[in-house]
């Protein structure tokens, strides 16, 4: 039995998968993955949430599309020492894909190409423990 957390870009969802479902498709649940979930909505609690009955990996849609990498920061939590560990973060994950910091609702910054990112190799893992699991959009 698994319980995980899908997302999109807008909110998430939490998915429970009974054994004999995670049997046959426990294997394809790895972070990050792009899925197409079939289930049912479950509703008897306060939140719903959704039950597995199938899940299939998308494979990459386009080898030449870049996606971009989106981190929300609150304006309260920007202090030097979190942008240098970002900084930091993002100079040890070099690739094509470029970076954009929400600050704030309304403001946001496209970093230049010297800390555009391959999102593919963990990063994304590492920029929600350093900034929180909601802080990272891909």
């Amino acid at each position: 039995m698994a319980v995980f957390t899908l997302e999109d870009l807008e909110t998430s969802i939490e998915v429970m998968v009974f054994p004999k479902t995670m049997a046959e498709h426990g294997h394809k649940l790895v972070d990050d993955a792009v899925v197409v979930l079939r289930a049912r909505v479950d509703s008897r609690d306060d939140l719903p949430k959704l039950i597995a009955h199938d899940v299939e990996v998308l494979e990459a849609l386009s080898d030449t599309a870049v996606t971009p990498v989106r981190v929300r920061l609150s304006t309260s939590s920007v202090h030097p020492q979190l942008l240098d560990d970002l900084k930091v973060l993002l100079t040890e994950h070099p690739g094509d894909s470029p970076v954009f910091l929400h600050v704030g609702e309304r403001q946001i910054v496209r970093l230049p190409d010297d800390f555009s990112v391959d999102a593919a190799n963990g990063l994304v893992a590492e920029l929600r423990v350093l900034l929180g699991p909601d802080a990272v959009l891909v």
